[in-house]
């Protein structure tokens, strides 16, 4: 779509000079370096490969001025000279993000942009290649050696169009090189210095034309164009073949493979010639890709139009519509337009943008032929690129021309100096470049930026081409003037806009009173046609916001008669701008802070009644109730409610009701608050209230004498002026009237507080201060009140300043009231004098007042100057004398306290103590010391403190407290007499001898040394109690320190013993503080005692020590010694000694009983890891001792063998360390002959053959080997064959077991049988039969077991035994079957313990079911016989306890009358003997088989007629059974009749009275279940009955 114009806006960005060190002077430091030849040798190998390579080249152009812009338009390089300079868009271009300067002096030809990574490649005029980052930091370079290129670079093109997500991430920036020469190759490079650089290799592209000039690439289409030389070209792809020039169109694929489209010949000059270069050649594709246009170097423009359907171009025909705009400017056939073009670019796909020759931009629409309005800037060198993506958007780099050269020369040598020619000509570091941007706008955009810019004109011209409102113009007009009178006709009239008028007529202030006043009567006039009228609406809100910028209006000009009258026609833009909107109240305010305006205007203040109404002007029509009604309306706070509010309005708003009396007073105090406040004018206030109580407002009278009373503090010359002036009547209105009272006297002296008094704050009390109640509540026991709500001014002032120590004024008042009391109105009568006087003299705080204290209570009227009574008065004065004279005595021992300490004493009794005990310890240490006279003056004021301040101090505590002055003084002497006690006060001895040890203590703990003075005064100190046994020990411990321990070796100071927590340390210190210590038992024993090891316990930790150091040094026998004695009293620490000694080597009187007796002390102390290991040694020792015994009994004594392998030993030893060592070191002892050894070998083995089963113990080892290696063997053995005695049996047997137990050999079972017989031969225990049992679980064969115990069932007799030998019978069978189970003799022993643990306890079914299942047929029915046999054993055990000397065996064979006759000789047996068997006996029957009945019937009638009963046991007898006996009543009842009561003899009441009881309740029972009646005699009945 055609345009008919082009609107843009121009905007200067920056401006900055070329390089100011270019050239460079690298040739110079090279000649200087290397010298000329190099050089040469450099130029000339440069200009062989130029020519070689590039012949078409050699005359390439280039040019000091460059311009590369980023796809986006993200960032701008301008490339001047050998510099770059990159600007961003973040700071719109104005500042370098970076600069890059080339070191070797080379011109930049060309550059692109890779926005994506943001780094910019650039080529130089010597074909090498610069990457380069945003921030000008040079990435790398790469130069064409290193390219390996056969032909000069003509340009880059970025890898930023394929997958810009995929850019954007990689950390690799790639770019495609093309060479003039139709060669390409992809450079890869990290954004880093450091980073490699990847090079595909060089590529060449096939019918690329081979002399390329220029090419452009267009990543949106993906097209390729370039201009080459058409030399040597003998086809073309297609188009006009005529032409010494070429344009080829390619399209890009994937990995830039370029596809040949479409080429076309034309005529142009791309190679330098003889005439000057006006431009650089260039070629771009439009941004949609329709045209294609390219300017070779004469500045001649070619225009292509592009088929995108067939791939074609074609020479533009729209050339002769450009012709047809001018064609008188025609020459040779070729546009005007298109010629003297020094750059191009594209504005959008079908208009340019054409820097011409004479430095003018123009727009060029190609499809139309328009031109556009060339811009009015004149350019000197012009550089011109687009931002790709964006149409519309430009870059004109523009470079100023030094002004030494003339114009019109200076358009050939601009270009050429562009180019790079005549460089002679120009310094090129006195150019300067100016980046300069052209943005499409549109109408309403370019018409804001012409007014913003102020070019009025023009934007009138520009509104009245494009229909535009000119108001705004003429606002901006408006807005860049004064405001004045000719300002509001130029401009403001004619501006339409009412509400933008009304609002400048209403904030805008004119810069004269007439200007202001011209700009309000316009905004009245323009608001003046908004008038309330019927016919009109007036619903709109914009005519309610005009008519209230009219009452706006007349507020402002109302406010500006008001100003320019206060100001006497004085006018001031910025004091009337803040006059017209502040308030009234401030105003008058700032007014009153001028002068005094309340004199001056005092007419005008209010009084009760109101003043003569006076208007001031007329009232205008917006001033009226309806509009009233809208303001009522709107918001409370409005941000114009003040401006709105005019005189009528108000009037009309509020009324006219005149405030009342209350109103106006408050009125007038705000007033004067106010003034005082803002301006500090206290007189001004003062008059404000009296001209206010003057017009009759009564209220204000209290009101005014508080400012009077302020006005002469603040202005009296008396007072400080610092202290006053700085306080407000606000702040004095919040004042109470006793701080105004204590106001009136601060800072006041005491040669002037008198005066003060009486001439102003004692009438301001008397004025103010009329409720004072007499004080009646006096306090009795000498504590005053705290102040109370009713003391009066003065008294309430005189404390505080009591509190602040300023006794002195004190004094001076009350001396002044006592004086004449009832006239000078100081107090209301004596008692508030002398109240007040023992307060204050309480409330000071200072401790150096005594006399002033006393001074003011001597100045008090005394009682009989008061001629009355007053209960306490007395007392509470004396009480404050003593307190007084106390506190001169704390004074003077240097412990001052205030008054008010003595009054708190008695609550901190604690405190008080301490402060006695601080006076007596400051009067210890006072130099020189003080004589016994001192001391008892002393003790006469303590005693008087107590007396007058501290009553209630225990007299004997001070007593002791004393004391302990003075024994810390060293007045022992004196202290002994104290001690005893003094006048009334008497100390416990157990009390003075507590005193006089820590006395001595003290003294003791300070001793520096042994020998120095404080070690005797602790002595001294201690002879005042020689007699006590508490003081003695005392003594007996600084004996021990100082006699006993320097006598053993050891010094040991006070204060180290003082630090030693646990006197054992010492006490082993003395051990080992030299050689031989340790044998110094007794006396170490005694320093024990002397340090306080009395127990029995400590001793034996000494002696432990003892012991313990004894057997290191070597002395085991003494250690021995002390073991033993440790042992007995059972200390069990030394249990590890103990045990090393008895396992150690032989010693003196150490038999095996002894070493016995101290490894079973050990075993019963020792730790869980040594039990295993001191169990070992202990059945070592017990085997020893049992062999032994064996010798002693036979006879024997086989010294010719030792015990090689045991933890006995009997080798020497010389330290505790070597004893705890040694185990199984012993060797054997030599006195035996080979031959003798060999017989006696043989005899053991022949021993052994009788005792055990096999040869071979668990190792394998053979017997010999095993006796000739094992000592112990050979002992035990040689003791074996000396038995002959059956006395001994029993022991040999278990002696041998034990041994072949322990050396792993199984002892057969005949052995083993001979041993449990012998230990369950009746009569035998069951802790025996378990023994025995246990060794039964030995036997190999297990039947053997079985016979030994069947064979104990038949020859025991007692029940006990025979039901312990079951027991262990069916323990024996139970185990049998649970051995079953266990898989080693640990298992078989915890089995073992467990069962027997369990005893008698029956197992669980759980278990039965389980040994059922694995017991074989013999062991089941040997169990079930076992248990039959207990079951009769415990029935005959039943049978005989209840029927002694039964026949059990007849009786349990069941024969009846066998068992009849017993029972019932049993039942008879209770007549002549008391027996409680009823349940027995009734038991017994039943389960023998005989009736219930008659037994119980024949058990009845027995213990009825028995002599041997007591009534109460037959009842007792007769209750357990009574249910039963009355169950079966008619038996009974029939037994009682026949058989009990003919037997019993009559007189018997108690007995007969049981009978006929028992036969009453039997016949109740028959009566009521059966009716039954018994066959008896009638006459035995009735009897019963009645």
């Amino acid at each position: 779509m055609a345009e008919d114009e082009v609107l843009y806006e121009s905007r200067l960005h920056i401006s900055r000079p070329y390089t100011p060190n270019y050239p460079p002077l690298q040739q110079s430091n090279k000649v200087n370096r290397d010298g000329f030849l190099s050089i040469i040798k450099d130029k000339w190998s440069d200009y062989r490969n130029y020519n070689s390579n590039n012949s078409n080249l050699a005359t390439r152009s280039k040019r000091n001025l460059s311009l590369f812009i980023s796809p986006r338009g993200e960032y701008v390089a301008v490339a001047s000279a050998n510099q770059i300079t990159i600007l961003s868009k973040e700071n719109d271009y104005q500042q370098p993000h970076g600069i890059f300067t080339c070191s070797s002096g080379g011109v930049f030809t060309c550059g692109v942009w890779s926005e994506t990574h943001g780094v910019l490649g650039v080529v130089d005029h010597s074909d090498t290649v610069y990457f380069i980052k945003v921030n000008g930091e040079e990435i790398t370079r790469i130069s064409r050696r290193q390219l390996k290129v056969s032909s000069s670079i003509a340009g880059l093109i970025p890898q930023d169009d394929d997958d810009k997500d995929a850019q954007r991430q990689s950390c690799l920036c790639s770019f495609v090189i093309i060479t003039a020469d139709g060669c390409h190759c992809q450079i890869e490079i990290g954004k880093e210095p450091s980073a490699s650089v990847s090079n595909s290799g060089v590529k060449l592209l096939g019918k690329f034309p081979k002399d390329v000039f220029c090419f452009d690439y267009s990543s949106e289409c993906l097209l390729l164009v370039a201009v080459g030389s058409a030399a040597g070209l003998s086809e073309s792809t297609g188009g006009n073949s005529a032409g010494s020039c070429i344009l080829s169109l390619w399209r890009r694929s994937q990995n830039f493979d370029l596809e040949p489209l479409f080429s076309i010949q034309f005529e142009g000059s791309y190679s330098k010639s003889k005439d000057a270069i006006l431009a650089c050649p260039k070629v771009l594709i439009s941004p949609l890709g329709k045209f294609v246009a390219s300017l070779d170097i004469s500045g001649c423009l070619h225009i292509f139009k592009m088929d995108k359907e067939s791939c074609s171009l074609l020479i533009f025909a729209g050339e002769e519509k450009l012709g047809s705009q001018g064609t008188s400017n025609l020459t040779n056939g070729q546009n005007e337009l298109l010629s003297d073009v020094v750059d191009f670019t594209w504005w959008s796909d079908h208009i340019m943008t054409l820097a011409k020759r004479g430095g003018t931009v123009t727009m060029l629409d190609i499809v139309t032929g328009l031109k556009f309005q060339e811009d009015d800037h004149q350019f000197s060198i012009i550089v011109l690129d687009r931002i790709q993506q964006f149409q519309g958007h430009i870059f004109v780099l523009d470079s100023k021309i030094p002004s030494n050269h003339s114009r019109e020369s200076g358009d050939v040598h601009n270009v050429e100096q562009v180019m790079g020619g005549r460089s002679d000509q120009f310094d090129v570091s006195q150019l300067h470049w100016s980046l300069i941007s052209l943005s499409k706008r549109s109408v309403p955009e370019m018409y804001n930026i012409l007014i913003s810019s102020l070019k009025y004109q023009a934007a009138l011209d520009f509104a009245n081409h494009h229909g535009l409102d000119r108001d705004e113009v003429l606002k901006s007009q408006w807005l860049h003037t004064d405001h004045g009178k000719n300002d509001i006709n130029m401009f403001l009239s004619k501006i339409e806009d009412h509400s933008f008028v009304i609002s400048e007529c209403v904030d805008k202030v004119g810069p004269t009173e007439d200007a202001v006043k011209a700009l309000l009567s316009y905004g009245l006039l323009v608001t003046d046609q908004f008038r309330f009228s019927e016919s009109k609406s007036d619903k709109g809100s914009k005519i309610w916001d005009f008519r209230i910028a009219r009452l706006q209006l007349l507020q402002f000009r109302d406010r500006l008669e008001t100003y320019m009258g206060i100001n006497m026609g004085r006018f001031s833009v910025q004091e009337y701008r803040k006059f017209r909107v502040i308030l009234v109240s401030e105003a008058a305010i700032a007014l009153a802070e001028s002068g005094k305006i309340v004199q001056t205007y005092g007419q005008l203040l209010p009084g009760r009644s109101p003043p003569p109404r006076i208007a001031l002007r007329e009232e205008d029509w917006v001033e009226c109730e309806e509009m009233v009604n809208f303001i009522n309306r709107l918001p409370e706070n409005h941000e114009i409610g003040i401006q709105i509010r005019t005189e009528p309005i108000v009037k009309l708003c509020l009324g006219y009701l005149w405030p009342s009396s209350s109103e106006l007073s408050e009125w007038y105090k705000c007033r004067a608050r106010d003034i005082d406040s803002c301006s500090g004018q206290l007189d001004n206030c003062l008059f404000l209230i009296d001209f206010a109580c003057r017009k009759g407002i009564s209220e204000l009278q209290k009101f005014h004498e508080d400012i009077l009373y302020l006005h002469q503090l603040i202005y009296s010359d008396e007072n400080d002026v610092d202290t006053c002036s700085n306080m407000s009547l606000i702040s004095w209105e919040q004042l109470s009237d006793y701080e105004k009272f204590r106001m009136m006297l601060k800072g006041v002296k005491e040669e002037s507080v008198v005066k003060k008094l009486h001439d102003r704050a004692i009438p301001f009390m008397q004025n103010r201060f009329h409720n004072i109640p007499s004080t009646k509540d006096q306090d009795i026991d000498g504590h005053f009140p705290s102040v109370h709500m009713d003391d009066s001014f003065l008294v309430k002032w005189l404390k505080e300043i009591a509190s602040e120590n300023k006794l002195d004024i004190c004094l001076m008042v009350i001396e002044e009231g006592c004086r004449e009391l009832r006239i000078n109105g100081f107090f209301k009568d004596e008692i508030e004098a002398v109240d007040c006087a023992l307060q204050c003299i309480y409330l000071c705080t200072v401790t150096d007042r005594w006399s002033i204290m006393a001074a003011l209570l001597s100045k008090l009227p005394q009682k009989q100057d008061v001629g009355i009574s007053i209960e306490g008065f007395e007392k509470r004065l004396k009480l404050a004398e003593g307190h007084i004279e106390a506190g001169r005595l704390l004074a003077l021992y240097q412990v001052p306290k205030p008054m008010k300490f003595f009054l708190e004493a008695h609550a901190d009794e604690k405190g008080v103590k301490q402060i006695l005990r601080l006076i007596l310890s400051k009067y210890v240490r006072r130099q020189p010391s003080r004589s016994d006279n001192d001391w008892a003056n002393m003790w006469r004021d303590v005693q008087f403190l107590r007396e007058k301040a501290f009553p209630f101090l225990d007299p004997e505590y001070m007593l002791v407290e004393f004391c302990r002055g003075l024994l810390k003084a060293g007045k022992f002497s004196l202290a002994r007499n104290y001690l005893k006690g003094t006048g009334s006060v008497a100390l416990a001895s157990e009390k003075a001898e507590n005193l006089v040890i820590q006395a001595a203590r003290e003294y003791f703990f300070s001793a520096s040394s042994l020998s120095c003075s404080e070690i005797w005064k602790a002595k001294e100190c201690l002879n005042l109690f020689p007699n006590s046994r508490n003081v003695q020990t005392e003594a007996d411990l600084i004996d021990a320190l100082t006699v006993k321990l320097p006598y053993l070796g050891v010094t040991v100071l006070p204060m180290q013993f003082r630090q030693i927590k646990d006197p054992m340390e010492i006490i082993k210190m003395a051990i080992t503080s030299q050689a031989g210590a340790y044998l110094h038992v007794d006396e170490l024993i005694e320093v024990a005692k002397l340090l306080g090891l009395n127990s029995s316990d400590d001793i034996s930790t000494v002696q432990e020590a003892i012991a313990r150091e004894a057997a290191v040094a070597g002395d085991l026998q003494l250690a021995f010694d002390l073991c033993l004695v440790l042992a007995k009293k059972g200390h069990g620490p030394v249990w590890d000694l103990c045990a090393a000694i008895a396992r150690g080597p032989a010693l003196e009187n150490i038999d095996i009983s002894s070493r016995k007796q101290l490894l079973g002390f050990a075993l019963s102390h020792c730790d869980e890891e040594s039990i295993g290991e001191l169990l070992n040694a202990w059945k070592d020792l017990d085997m020893q001792r049992q062999c032994e015994n064996l010798s002693i009994l036979t006879g024997t004594s086989p010294s010719s063998f030792s015990d090689q392998g045991s933890s006995i030993t009997s080798l020497p030893a010389h330290g505790i360390e070597e004893i705890v060592d040694l185990k199984d070191c012993s060797e054997l002892v030599g006195g035996a002959g080979s031959g003798d050894l060999e017989a006696c070998f043989s005899n053991i083995k022949n021993t052994l053959s009788f005792v055990t089963k096999n040869w071979h113990v668990d190792s394998g080892t053979d017997l010999e080997s095993f006796l000739r290696e094992n000592g112990k063997a050979s002992i035990f053995c040689h003791y074996s064959t000396s038995m002959h005695y059956v006395s001994i049996r029993t022991e040999a047997v278990v002696t041998i077991l034990s041994w072949l137990a322990r050396n792993g050999f199984a002892p057969r079972d005949d052995v083993i049988a001979s041993l449990a017989k012998s230990i369950i031969e009746p009569p035998a225990t069951e802790e025996e039969d378990i023994t025995g049992c246990s060794f039964l679980l030995n036997f190999v064969d297990a039947f053997s077991g079985v016979e030994i115990i069947e064979e104990q069932l038949k020859t025991r007799e007692s029940y006990q035994e025979i039901c312990s030998i079951m027991n262990v019978g069916m323990t024996y069978s139970l185990l049998h079957n649970y051995g079953v189970e266990c898989k080693g003799p640990a298992q078989r022993r915890e089995l073992l313990l467990r069962k027997f643990k369990e005893k008698h306890k029956p197992p669980s079914s759980d278990e039965m079911t389980k040994i059922d299942e694995v017991q074989s047929t013999f062991w089941r029915e040997w169990k079930l016989k076992l248990e039959e046999k207990k079951h009769e054993a415990e029935r005959t055990r039943e049978l005989e306890k209840i029927i002694p000397g039964v026949e059990t065996g007849r009786f349990l064979s069941g024969d009846l009358d066998y068992i009849k006759s017993a029972i019932f000789s049993l039942i008879e047996s209770v007549k002549l003997e008391k027996k409680h068997i009823i349940r027995d006996v009734l038991k017994l029957a039943n389960a023998c088989g005989l009736n219930h009945t008659e037994v119980l019937q024949w058990y009845l009638s027995s213990i009825l007629v028995s002599e041997i009963w007591s009534d109460d046991d037959i009842k007792a007898e007769i209750l357990k059974v009574k249910e039963e006996i009355v169950g079966c009543g008619s038996e009974t009842i029939k037994t009682i009749s026949l058989a009990v009561y003919p037997a019993i003899d009559g007189c018997n009441k108690i007995r007969l009275a049981c009978i006929y009881g028992l036969l009453s309740d039997c016949y109740l029972r028959l009566e009521e279940t059966k009716g039954i009646i018994v066959n008896c005699s009638s006459k035995f009945i009735k009897f019963v009955c009645s």
